[in-house]
């Protein structure tokens, strides 16, 4: 038994260790090294710093024959943060005075993060927003803290991947592949084929990544910095973009006839006016009244003429 325990013993020490190694290795900067704004508990004795030291920055096209155009006061070169208040908008190299010799570089970090889908070849994008069900997925990732692998013993910058699924449950590890403290020396970095869609639900998913160096995505959570611009893609088996064609189903429709309404057509009345007699100019002849007993003067006097003629003859 006690031959079994030594050796359980020593590895538990070094399984517990181990964090605090890694952690030993990427904070450990070397004299005139880069550092990234939100870094904490960076040891920069390297670069001749002690307690008091002071540091000065020169600002843009400045020389170390220039003003300074700040300067800070190091209280402790073994716990040192690059705070994103002090130094947000003095990115550039540092000296130590008096002697200016430089004592570290600070950059501003940079990460992107790119869905792959390593079955068809191609990412997704604006414009390319679904993956096909069953398809493998890779990962690549862009960013400047690569710089923290060239640190002493530095294993890599500690990059973590999240992926939220459809449910809301976020995964650090697919099919096997750990997405937690993936340590990267180069840019780009990519993961390739890891992820094997076919058993993980369909739905939407967010993919994004973090730096997660020295706490620096805790002190200087900026998207595009230390957090990337979340990736969103529908991972499904068939296209959104196709509208599948519907079955159609012969139903009984009761056809409700409206109630037509029949206009009854009158003929049109033609009423004959009486013919007219037509009217004309000529006055009617009014009849000259005659006085009474004037007839009778007329006759007698003609009966007289004739008489007189008559006789007239005879002689």
């Amino acid at each position: 038994m006690r031959i079994l325990t030594v050796p359980i013993v020593i590895l538990l020490l070094v399984v517990l260790s181990a964090p605090a190694t890694v952690l030993a290795a990427i904070n450990t900067v070397p004299r005139a090294g880069t550092v990234f704004l939100g870094e904490q508990g960076l040891d920069i004795t390297a670069s001749g710093a002690t307690p008091g030291s002071q540091i000065v920055w020169y600002g843009p096209g400045g020389t170390q024959t220039s003003v300074p155009a700040s300067t800070m006061t190091v209280d402790d070169p073994s716990d040192f943060y690059i705070s994103p208040v002090l130094f947000g908008d003095k990115t550039g190299p540092w000296f130590i005075i008096p002697g200016n010799s430089l004592a570290f570089y600070v950059q501003d970090p940079l990460i992107e993060i790119r869905v792959i889908d390593e079955t068809r070849d191609f990412q997704i994008t604006n414009e390319v927003t679904w993956i096909p069900k069953g398809d493998v997925v890779g990962f690549r990732v862009d960013t400047n803290v690569y710089e923290i692998a060239k640190r002493p013993g530095s294993p890599g910058a500690p990059i973590d991947i999240r992926i939220r699924g459809p449910s809301g449950v976020e995964y650090s590890s697919i099919d096997g592949y750990s997405l937690d403290e993936i340590m990267i020396s180069v840019s780009p970095f990519q993961t390739g084929p890891v992820w094997f869609t076919g058993d993980y639900e369909s739905g939407k998913y967010v993919v994004w990544a973090e730096s997660t160096g020295n706490d620096m995505n805790l002190n200087y959570k900026r998207e595009g910095k230390t957090i990337t611009t979340p990736v969103d893609f529908l991972l499904q088996s068939t296209n959104p973009l196709i509208t599948p064609s519907l079955t159609t189903v012969p139903a009984t429709i009761s056809t409700v006839v409206p109630h037509t309404t029949v206009q009854k057509t009158v003929p049109a009345t033609t009423v004959t006016s009486p013919t007219m007699p037509p009217v004309t100019d000529t006055l009617p002849m009014i009849p000259t009244t005659t006085a009474p007993g004037f007839g009778v003067v007329i006759s007698l006097s003609a009966f007289a003429a004739g008489i007189i003629i008559l006789t007239t003859r005879r002689k």
